[in-house]
Parts: C-alpha cells; sequence; structure tokens
C-alpha cells in the first residue's frame, strides 16, 4: 500500500499542478470587442480611436493578445499576465493610464470576472514619462 501512495503522489501532484496552471490561464476566454473614442498607445504602437476586438491567443500560457480595429487598418500585438481586480464588472472594461493628453491600455476585464489580463511591459515612451514624475491618471471604460 505505501508503495502506491509513493508511486501515486507525483501523479496527483503533477495532475493538480496542470489544472491549477489551466484554472489561471482562464483569465479572458471571449474576444472583447470595444469602442474606444481616443488614441491609445500599446506597446510603441499608437492606435486611433474607432472599434477594436482584443483576443486572447490559443497558446497554452494565452500571454500573447491582439487587438485589431474593425475595418482592418490598426493592429497591434503584446505580451500580457494576468491580473485580478477587486470587483467584478458589469460589462468589459479596458484600463487606461493617461499622462497628460496620452492614454496607455493597461488591463483588460471582461464581463463578470475578476480575472482580466494587463499590459506586460509599459512602452518607451510610457516609461519615460513616468520616469520625468508626471501625474499618472488610471480610469476605467465600460463596453457594452
Amino acid at each position: 500500500m505505501k508503495r502506491h501512495v509513493k508511486t501515486l503522489a507525483p501523479v496527483l501532484i503533477a495532475f493538480f499542478a496542470v489544472a491549477g496552471a489551466q484554472a489561471l490561464n482562464a483569465q479572458i476566454m471571449d474576444a472583447i470587442h470595444a469602442h474606444v473614442d481616443h488614441s491609445f498607445v500599446i506597446g510603441d504602437q499608437t492606435l486611433p480611436p474607432g472599434e477594436y476586438t482584443f483576443r486572447v491567443s490559443s497558446y497554452p500560457d494565452q500571454s500573447l493578445m491582439t487587438a485589431i480595429s474593425d475595418n482592418g487598418k490598426a493592429s497591434a500585438q503584446f505580451l500580457v499576465r494576468q491580473s485580478i481586480d477587486n470587483h467584478r464588472p458589469n460589462h468589459s472594461e479596458l484600463v487606461f493610464r493617461r499622462y497628460g493628453n496620452t492614454e496607455f491600455l493597461s488591463k483588460i476585464f471582461e464581463v463578470g470576472s475578476k480575472e482580466g489580463v494587463a499590459v506586460m511591459e509599459p512602452s518607451k515612451q510610457e516609461a519615460r514619462l513616468a520616469s520625468q514624475g508626471q501625474q499618472v491618471l488610471e480610469h476605467s471604460e465600460e463596453q457594452k
């Protein structure tokens, strides 16, 4: 009996580690459709105002997100990590950080879920503005 427990323990540990990893990566399952009425920066790309679809890649680690305008003229790919908020939004939410007149996409949350994604690396422009001590204002925009 002890031999079976010793043999089974690593299998159970591996199973729960894989199951836990799958749960961590379930942040955003569906495409997020959003209307953004101002230009915004993701990484080192500035995207114009418009209708966008945000979609997490189908890779197992779900670390790549794509934003593409509905007219197909603007797009960006960027790395994301899990982010947990303190509330469950009634609508999908985009979170931006604003320095002066420049908006930087920061996080995205799907309707009804505290788990979302955050942009992994700030743009060089945002890092420069922050290092200069410019005031940042973080705000959310609900999508209907």
